[in-house]
């Protein structure tokens, strides 16, 4: 059983006792696309397992030492911990999954092995799910836009976030502010070409925001996962982060700033 183009295939390997989908025996070699509620049994197995939820896997890592095991949050994947994000795993405007940390971004493959401090993590990576949302009807962060209004004194920021079929607006929090400080860097670096323009060190950002690395770190993994709770996909990228050098800037181009 696997996930492609879009959904569950079960295929029979050509088993000698059979493969049976509500009852119905599959011929050998047959591949059939699953739906939820469909049954699935093996053999004569009077036991058989219902599909309960159709939706495409999730990202994840095992750590083979302790037996620990870590699964994404609106496909992003966050390790070891979403309180102390030293490594996040995602899947990149290109369709590849890449895993970013604070001096670099690599691109990665299932079953390959990262260390994250000290320790091994075998990453379980799916295929294929940018290509989904990009045949679905959700938004992707590609197609949305934002809306920024911040108080004076700048204690408080509304983000709202525009798209083809209206607006809406996501939960004021804290960590609203980072996103307020990229977008104002993105509009006044009018002079730089689409390629260059606003991108910022981590240091210089840090010191913008009067927070520690680690806790621009945690700003920026609660900001992607508030907008994928919110129902945009591909919301990792609302921060970019520059391989090389580890610069970062906002993910979307079409973005306004304004008063409250």
């Amino acid at each position: 059983m696997r996930w492609l183009d879009g959904c569950w295939e079960l295929r029979d390997l050509n088993s000698r006792n059979g493969t049976f989908i509500d009852g119905r025996r599959l011929k050998p070699g047959e591949r059939v696309a699953m739906t939820t509620g469909e049954v699935v049994a093996i053999g004569s197995a009077a036991t058989g397992f219902a599909l309960m939820d159709g939706g495409g896997p999730m990202p994840c890592a095992r750590r083979p030492s302790s037996g620990a095991h870590r699964s994404a949050a609106d496909h992003v994947l966050v390790l070891p911990c979403e309180e102390r994000p030293i490594v996040t795993v995602y899947e990149d405007c290109a369709g590849r999954w890449v895993a970013e940390r604070e001096e670099r971004i690599d691109v990665v493959q299932d079953h390959d092995i990262i260390v994250v401090d000290g320790e091994p993590w075998v990453l379980e990576l799916p295929t294929g799910l940018r290509a989904t949302w990009e045949a679905s009807a959700g938004l992707t962060l590609e197609l949305v836009g934002l809306r920024l209004a911040a108080s004076r004194d700048e204690e408080h920021v509304e983000v709202t976030v525009v798209h083809d079929g209206g607006t809406f607006q996501l939960s004021p929090r804290s960590y609203h502010y980072l996103l307020l400080v990229l977008a104002r860097l993105f509009l006044e670096d009018t002079q730089a070409s689409p390629a260059e323009r606003g991108w910022v060190s981590r240091d210089a950002l840090c010191q913008m925001l009067a927070v520690e690395p680690l806790k621009l770190n945690l700003d920026i993994c609660r900001l992607r996962k508030q907008l994928g709770e919110a129902g945009v996909r591909g919301a990792a990228g609302i921060v970019a982060r520059r391989p090389v050098t580890g610069q970062l800037r906002i993910g979307v181009s079409r973005v306004e700033v304004a008063s409250l």
